[in-house]
């Protein structure tokens, strides 16, 4: 999914790009969502044909001839012009791609038309192009493997009612196309779902002022509170950890703290790792309180904080 720049100059800073112009970047800060992954796609397909159509015009070990043929480099140009604009594009869109291993090679050949008069007249010309078919299928590589990973990502260790998961599906949409600091407030946001289920599945009641009412009900403040002091009855142990009230407080106090400015200054792993924390565990929470038949107490909690 599209993941776009902050600026040309940082796009500029990174790609170096030999094709693509200030106006198509321009054109990726105006699309709709859907438009922008149009161009995505599009420059995607393009880029996967580039090194099939270089080796059918003999670009590769066992056919390289010795001597350039005009006509033939002629056609490759072309190729290559396409396939260039075509990767740049694609990086234009997807931020992460670019700043990523499987860009380096893309990133050191995309240079090749500038260069092409001096090398098209001697053999290297031949191993720029076989250089840059390599490129270009280590990109397309590192292409699937981060789609095959974002699509995991979050939701594979969710185990949870479709009601309950749909917010960590968003979650994992939005870390997809780059809105990391969003993509954790809303799997926070699930937790929460989880949360209040679970308040209202076991029949928990906050006493306010000699008033009880449903815990799930609650703000979060209270409803965290509340179920934190909640405890199996044979056993004694709390229904959640202090580690999990903690790390709902803390996605709280992000929450309604002013979460874009406190995040920018987290790294963007650090922010993807504390997400995959929140989905793991309000699995562990959910299916430990779920599946347990064993009584609680107190069922009634008076609010004493």
């Amino acid at each position: 999914m599209a993941w776009l720049w902050d600026s040309w100059e940082e796009y500029v800073e990174a790609i170096h790009p030999a094709a693509i112009k200030m106006g198509a970047f321009r054109v990726s800060r105006l699309n709709t969502q859907v438009e922008s992954e149009s161009h995505l796609f599009e420059a995607l397909d393009k880029l996967k044909e580039a090194p099939d159509s270089l080796r059918e015009l003999g670009f590769d070990d066992s056919k390289a001839p010795s001597h350039p043929d005009p006509s033939i480099l002629k056609e490759a140009f072309n190729v290559v012009v396409e396939a260039i604009y075509a990767g740049e594009e694609l990086l234009l869109y997807h931020k992460r791609l670019a700043t990523s291993p499987a860009s380096y090679g893309f990133l050191h050949q995309n240079d090749l038309l500038d260069h092409w008069h001096r090398y098209a007249g001697t053999h290297r010309i031949f191993r720029e192009l076989l250089q840059l078919i390599e490129d270009i299928q280590a990109l397309l590589n590192g292409y699937e493997e981060m789609a095959r990973a974002d699509e995991r990502f979050i939701v594979e260790a969710i185990d949870l009612p479709l009601d309950l998961e749909s917010e960590f599906r968003l979650s994992r949409n939005l870390f997809s196309v780059g809105f990391d600091e969003m993509g954790l407030l809303t799997a926070g946001r699930g937790f929460e779902g989880v949360l209040r289920k679970i308040a209202d599945s076991r029949h928990i009641l906050l006493e306010v002022k000699g008033k009880a009412a449903p815990a799930s009900e609650a703000d979060l403040y209270d409803l965290i509170e509340a179920v934190s002091r909640v405890r199996w009855k044979v056993q004694g142990t709390p229904l959640i950890s202090r580690e999990t009230k903690v790390l709902l407080h803390y996605l709280r106090t992000v929450r309604n703290g002013g979460a874009h400015a406190s995040q920018q200054k987290q790294a963007r792993h650090s922010v993807r790792e504390t997400a995959s924390v929140v989905a793991n565990t309000a699995t562990h929470m959910w299916k430990s309180v779920t599946g347990s038949r064993a009584h609680i107490s107190p069922t009634t909690v008076k609010k004493d904080w």
